[in-house]
């Protein structure tokens, strides 16, 4: 705490020192290194992503920029991770209406999310369960197209050959 403190100052009497990106790479630092697990609080997750999208926004060209974008994409894959454990759980006590919205915010939040796989096959299976099989149809073959190692891969193909050919009903 007293760390983030002194960057604060120094951000706020420095804004345009030298070093000044360096001070609020650190400020990410300090936040970063006190995130949780994905299961816990995330509010330091939360005040690292907002000092190194500070970072991104006001020092562009410093030489940190590629190791900021590194931990930036570190900081919402678990702000993203703790998302999906959320919606996983709906799914599994079957309350499909709220895995749906919150595998949805997900996806349209962090598209670039590295488990966007698992939220595909949820979510596609969520929609499916709740009667709406024209939208799970695209997740299911985002996932195929995207993911060669994902470990839903065969049930995501299955699933596809299902929704794309229907069994047919005697009459």
């Amino acid at each position: 705490m007293l760390a983030i403190a002194e960057f604060q100052e120094f951000l706020s009497f420095y804004p345009t020192n030298e070093r000044a990106d360096y001070a609020q790479y650190k400020l990410g630092i300090c936040h970063f290194r006190q995130m949780r697990t994905p299961q816990r609080d995330q509010t330091e997750t939360r005040d690292a992503l907002r000092e190194f999208q500070t970072f991104v926004t006001r020092y562009p060209n410093s030489s940190l920029m590629p190791e900021v974008q590194a931990k930036l994409r570190e900081t919402r894959d678990r702000l993203s991770t703790a998302e999906m454990e959320v919606g996983r759980f709906y799914f599994r006590i079957r309350w499909y209406p709220g895995a749906i919205d919150r595998l949805s915010l997900l996806l349209k939040e962090d598209p670039q999310f590295t488990g966007r796989d698992d939220a595909y096959f949820y979510l596609g299976e969520s929609l499916i369960k709740v009667s709406r099989q024209a939208e799970a149809l695209p997740l299911f073959e985002k996932l195929v197209a995207e993911f060669e190692q994902s470990a839903h891969l065969e049930e995501a193909r299955k699933r596809i050959e299902e929704l794309k050919n229907p069994p047919v009903k005697p009459s």
